[in-house]
């Protein structure tokens, strides 16, 4: 979907120039938004979903995210390497996707909080 919308080139355009800690932060807006377009997505097909489909992609999310990530590794948390995002920014931004599902309220690149 960012692709079809083109916000994809348009964050590749902006990370080809950035410096690597800009660029993973792009990269983790990308990510994020990926997340809540998915909750949107859930919501559009909510009777089709399994119970316990929904707490399942919330988990998901939760167990990708990068400081859920590093601790698995035995490292300490290093923000400025994050590239997907924390494991509650993951499953926040899927709950909003969800909870309004409407694209619109997927705009990372304007968000205030991650």
């Amino acid at each position: 979907m960012q692709n079809e919308l083109g916000i994809l080139g348009q964050v590749n355009e902006r990370r080809q120039v950035a410096g690597e800690t800009e660029a993973n932060a792009l990269t983790v807006r990308l990510e994020l938004q990926a997340d809540c377009l998915s909750g949107v997505w859930a919501r559009s097909v909510d009777g089709l979903l399994e119970p316990g489909d929904l707490e399942e992609a919330l988990n998901a999310a939760r167990m990708i995210g990068d400081d859920h990530l590093q601790e698995r590794a035995g490292r300490v948390p290093q923000p400025h390497t994050f590239t997907h995002g924390t494991s509650e920014q993951r499953s926040r931004w899927f709950a909003i996707g969800y909870q309004s599902g409407d694209i619109r309220s997927c705009d990372t690149f304007r968000a205030q909080r991650l």
